[in-house]
């Protein structure tokens, strides 16, 4: 009876072992079988990333077949006709200006608070003076600074710096074209008389008279 408790027990040592390797190979094979994407699966996943990539607007896709020069035609097209919106503009806003001497303003800038005015004068150049100031505050992040020259001295080469100019970087496509030695009209407005002196925000710039470009040589800024 014992002998026979132990080859029972023998054959149940040698079974269980073969059974769980069974088993575990069922379950690989299972999960094999679910990690395997189904092929519309794939398909939808493909479907979901072209609709990603694809341009919402069609008509932002470039034409087959469209020549390069159409593209340009266009664009200077719209460069014409904001050129004719800013003569316009600038025409408009002259006939509500005072036309004045910019010297009589720097030395008197009291009498020109809160006026509308413009004045001619020679381009120096663009600058950041006078920005952030409080007492006057125009941010640097919104405004840029410009010299026109002293129309009283001729012999050699000084900004008017007293005369603080403002004008709006919103706005710097308007001046892409400024040489130093432009001859400009300003219109702008006096906003305060800090330090004594005149600081104007400019409202447009028209330029008279371009200077002849010359072979650019390296001297002193002021």
């Amino acid at each position: 009876m014992q002998s026979v408790q132990l080859k029972q027990n023998s054959i149940s040592t040698r079974v269980i072992p073969v059974c769980l390797s069974v088993l575990v190979a069922l379950s690989a094979t299972a999960g094999v079988a679910l990690a395997k994407p189904a092929p519309h699966a794939t398909a939808g996943s493909l479907s979901a990333i072209k609709t990603k990539v694809t341009p919402a607007n069609k008509n932002d896709a470039p034409k087959s077949g469209a020549p390069a020069s159409d593209k340009t035609a266009a664009d200077k097209g719209k460069d014409v006709k904001d050129k004719e919106t800013l003569k316009k503009e600038f025409d408009a806003s002259l006939p509500t200006a005072a036309k004045v001497d910019p010297l009589a303003v720097m030395s008197n800038p009291t009498q020109y608070l809160n006026k509308k005015v413009t004045f001619t004068g020679t381009f120096n150049r663009f600058a950041d003076i006078a920005l952030d100031y409080k007492k006057a505050f125009r941010d640097s992040r919104d405004y840029v600074t410009f010299f026109i020259l002293r129309p009283d001295v001729t012999d050699h080469t000084i900004p008017m710096a007293e005369m603080k100019l403002f004008f709006p970087r919103k706005k710097s496509q308007e001046v892409m074209d400024l040489d130093t030695g432009d001859k400009i009209q300003i219109i702008g407005t006096e906003f305060s008389t800090a330090l004594d002196e005149p600081w104007i925000d400019v409202e447009h710039i028209r330029v008279l008279e371009k200077v002849e470009k010359k072979e650019k040589k390296h001297g002193p800024e002021f």
